[in-house]
């Protein structure tokens, strides 16, 4: 890997385009995952916005390493809910096209406090093949992220839906430092990586401290300072095989952010103090990365 292998979460930097732009100059990356921008949450952005984003790309010969929706961040029982998430599934996949980007993220629903069912497993595989047959006549991969606040957000779980989904297109967002955020999770955040990496199509990077007793079972803490053991997994992956992007998701800020807006990232509460938190991390990420050999 060299820089270009590297990506940014558009929003962990700013909502200004211009800004985000000279990040990536900065670090000689080959593009950004696009979230929110122009302080509007991704299903917001206008067609005007995703004009500009297309002009700015296409004229640095960059490409948009993924258009992050929140499709399925949802309950999975509330009809109306997922009635709504397809049809903004299906105007994310117009937006992708639109941007030559060929992976849509998703979620898997909104956890539960009950354990996760056989038939709750069954029951997301059915709403995701409905989106990746979608993606498929598109020429675009549903990227599926394990997510603490939904159904599946573990590795563990992860191989679970893994039994009861094998559609081509799909294929895992993988996000350990999610895993910390997991409620009743104390295993090691990287647990079933290596039974994972077959089908991750795209990595997400950032760092959390667990915090027994507290509120918030986790915190964000700048990379490399948490609990995910990104020195031992960065080798992990390298020696895995992998050969798609690591893409920096910050969250981390001098400033703590609200947990809330870490839940549902978006605007410019979200990116204030984005730009020089990612800076830090994402060097320390480079260096680290090529120490880990």
């Amino acid at each position: 890997m060299d820089n270009r292998n590297f990506s940014i979460v558009s929003d962990e930097v700013s909502q200004d385009p211009a800004v985000v732009a000279r990040f990536v100059r900065d670090f000689g990356l080959s593009g950004f995952e696009l979230r929110s921008m122009f302080g509007r949450a991704f299903k917001d952005l206008t067609a005007r916005d995703i004009a500009e984003v297309r002009t700015l790309a296409g004229g640095e010969g960059w490409r948009i390493h993924g258009c992050d929706t929140p499709v399925f961040k949802c309950a999975m029982d509330d009809a109306a809910a997922v009635r709504a998430h397809l049809e903004i599934f299906r105007r994310s996949l117009d937006v992708a096209t639109e941007l030559q980007c060929d992976l849509v993220r998703v979620f898997t629903f909104l956890r539960r406090p009950e354990a996760l069912s056989n038939s709750a497993v069954e029951s997301i595989a059915f709403h995701l093949t409905a989106l990746a047959d979608l993606a498929a006549a598109a020429g675009i991969r549903l990227g599926i992220e394990n997510e603490s606040s939904c159904l599946i957000g573990s590795g563990a779980e992860l191989l679970r839906l893994g039994e009861s989904l094998a559609h081509p297109a799909t294929g895992w967002i993988w996000d350990p430092c999610n895993v910390l955020y997991v409620p009743g999770e104390n295993g090691p955040a990287t647990a079933g990586f290596s039974a994972l990496v077959g089908r991750i199509f795209h990595i997400h990077v950032k760092d959390s401290a667990r915090t027994p007793g507290a509120a918030a079972p986790a915190r964000a803490v700048p990379f490399g300072e948490g609990d995910v053991g990104w020195k031992r997994h960065l080798s992990e992956i390298g020696h895995s095989g992998y050969t798609g992007l690591l893409s920096l998701e910050t969250h981390w800020r001098q400033t703590a952010l609200d947990e809330k807006l870490l839940h549902l990232p978006a605007g410019d509460a979200f990116s204030a103090g984005g730009e020089e938190a990612s800076r830090i991390c994402l060097r320390r990420l480079l260096d680290l990365w090529a120490a880990a050999g």
